[in-house]
């Protein structure tokens, strides 16, 4: 029999044996790691690194690692968020995605589900300058049509850019030596941080509207692409696109290409290209003179040929070799024309006065009384008769409407109801009644006298005679 021990807890007796074991609970591996992943998931992360792994062959998701120089850190995103990048995702390239951490439970995979990426540090620079280019391509900003001319030999140039760089030295030296007649005029500015765009933009307002010049160079050395970023802000596209006097840009080197490159009426690789495009070469513009003045020459000393010919051709015409015997005819005709000249004014009026005597002599001006007295007593005959004749017309009218007058007042109704007859109409048609049979009996009937009307209603009918 085994032994049994017995212990009292409130008067109340319990058999005790001996104490049980604790139950072990074990869990899955799928139950670990499905607690793993709803852990997890609570937890929103920010993550910079660089893309290595990348595979995109995958139709609903892309897979990558992002890796530092000590570990991976395994990464998936939808496809539509990978399609909807404004920039394309290659190995290497540094980015920054946010997301939430999670767990592949099949093979129990950390990793991170991506909400949002994009690129790190040169890389997202990178990205909203491109997206300002679309921007202000699609403006017409870059468009050649827009983009003004340079003047031939520019005697001012205005120069934005720092005064403590190489580049104003680059731009005055080479533009004293290439064309010293031009002025440079300086404005300093500060090329690169977070005023520079600013400053900029205010430099070339003030050559543009206040210190006109022919045209502005606006320049900068070499650097990195945050340090060209003033070049390619939406304020500075701006003001270069909106200036009314040419510009030329020298930013950077030749790789390096801005915005205001682009949207400048002529875009230079170097501060020192600038100048040159800015100013002819002396040696040049030596050269085209002595040309021109060469062809000025042969076109002066060809048309000095002609002329002489043309004036000796000119010369032994018949009229200048015999000018008497040619101007004698015309000489006579003058003298004749000059003697007859005192007497032409009294003839002339003597003309005149016979002119008027010949029209006073005509019957319209002699016996003007006579014409007028016989005209007039034509025009009272004439009314006499045409008053003659419009009586007689009204009076034919006159008896003729009373011959229709007479006529219709005999054929009027009113004339038959005057003799003491009527006329019936049906109260319901407002019809003449002519017949018996038009009405039936207790219809209303309406009749109408010579003077007033009667209103009555049918009692009886009588059939039409026979006879």
């Amino acid at each position: 029999m085994p032994y049994t021990r017995y212990m009292t807890d409130n008067d109340l007796t319990l058999p005790f044996d001996e104490p049980e074991k604790p139950v072990e609970k074990l869990m899955t591996v799928t139950e670990v790691n499905r607690l793993a992943r709803h852990k997890l998931e609570t937890i929103t992360v920010k993550v910079q690194g660089e893309v290595s792994r990348l595979n995109s062959n995958y139709p609903y998701y892309v897979y990558f690692d992002l890796r530092d120089s000590e570990a991976a850190l395994p990464a998936v995103v939808p496809r539509r968020v990978y399609d909807a990048l404004g920039f394309p995702l290659k190995e290497g390239d540094a980015i920054v995605v946010e997301g939430m951490l999670s767990l592949f439970e099949r093979q129990g995979r950390y990793q991170v589900k991506v909400t949002t990426m994009r690129p790190f540090g040169e890389g997202e620079l990178q990205q909203r300058i491109e997206a300002l280019k679309r921007k202000l391509q699609a403006e017409g900003l870059f468009d050649e049509a827009r983009k003004k001319p340079l003047p031939l030999f520019p005697e001012r140039i205005g120069l934005v850019t720092s005064t403590r760089g190489a580049a104003i030295r680059d731009v005055i030296v080479t533009i004293r030596r290439r064309f010293p007649p031009a002025r440079v005029f300086v404005r300093g500015v500060t090329v690169q941080g977070t005023t520079a765009p600013a400053e900029i933009t205010a430099g070339l307002r003030l050559f543009d509207e206040k210190w006109p010049v022919d045209l502005v160079i606006l320049a900068r050395g070499g650097g990195s692409l945050q340090d060209l970023e003033p070049f390619s802000t939406e304020a500075v596209a701006r003001a270069v696109a909106a200036m009314k006097t040419p510009v030329i840009t020298g930013i950077g080197h030749e790789p390096d290409v801005s915005i205001a490159d682009l949207v400048a009426d002529r875009r230079a690789s170097t501060p020192t290209g600038a100048a040159e495009a800015a100013v002819p070469d002396r040696a040049e513009v030596g050269t085209r003179l002595a040309k021109s003045a060469a062809a000025l020459s042969r076109h002066t000393g060809s048309e000095l040929r002609n002329s002489r010919s043309t004036l000796n051709g000119i010369g032994s015409r018949p009229l200048y070799r015999r000018r008497e015997t040619l101007l004698a005819a015309m000489m006579q005709r003058w003298e004749r024309a000059a003697s007859a000249l005192p007497g032409s004014p009294v003839r002339g009026l003597q003309r005149a006065r016979h002119r008027i005597d010949s029209l006073a002599a005509r019957p319209v001006f002699s016996g003007a009384a006579s014409l007028l007295m016989a005209r007039s007593a034509l025009l009272s005959a004439s009314k006499e008769a045409a008053a003659r004749a419009a009586k007689r017309f009204i009076e034919l009218r006159r008896s003729g409407l009373d011959r229709t007058l007479a006529s219709l007042e005999a054929m009027s109704p009113l004339a038959v109801l005057e003799r003491g007859y009527s006329i019936t109409f049906a109260g319901k048609t407002g019809r003449a009644v002519r017949k018996a049979d038009e009405v039936k009996e207790e219809d209303s009937l309406r009749i109408l006298l010579h003077e007033g009307e009667l209103r009555a209603k049918v009692t009886g009918k009588e059939p039409e005679s026979g006879g």
